[in-house]
């Protein structure tokens, strides 16, 4: 299976080694047993969609976590979204659920919990923080 876009091109052999290529950067190949999510997000305001595919290597002496994000341009978008499907059906790919807490919006941990590694937060992380959420606000995609 072979998706060829210009300058990108995603191929699937059949002993199922996925070979992401980029001509003009670069190459990551791995076998689709791999990749335990992936994941076709909405488009952005630049138009562009985000496939995503997540890709464990749980054994060896040392165990990593590669994700893979590849800009889809909405002319692009449905035979991402096939090629996706059949990858799913043919290795058994699990889509990524939504976060639950990523759908109920950015928010703020209470001083008292846990999560806190000091508290009370600096003036520059209060600053940040503040400008992080009107930015996510303000965001429409």
């Amino acid at each position: 299976m072979r998706l060829d876009w210009p300058e990108f091109e995603l191929d699937c052999d059949a002993s199922g080694y996925l070979t992401f290529t980029w001509r003009r950067f670069g190459r990551v190949r791995t076998h689709a047993r791999h990749c335990t999510h992936l994941r076709l997000l909405p488009q952005g305001s630049d138009g562009l969609s985000r496939w995503v595919f997540q890709l464990r290597f749980p054994e060896g002496p040392t165990p990593g976590l590669l994700v893979v994000g590849v800009d889809v341009p909405a002319d692009r978008q449905e035979e991402a979204e096939q090629y996706g499907d059949l990858l799913r059906r043919r290795y058994g790919i699990p889509e990524q659920a939504p976060d639950a807490e990523e759908e109920a919006g950015l928010q703020r941990v209470p001083l008292d919990t846990d999560e806190w590694m000091a508290a009370p937060a600096s003036t520059a992380s209060e600053e940040l923080f503040a400008a992080v959420t009107a930015r996510v606000d303000g965001d429409t995609g």
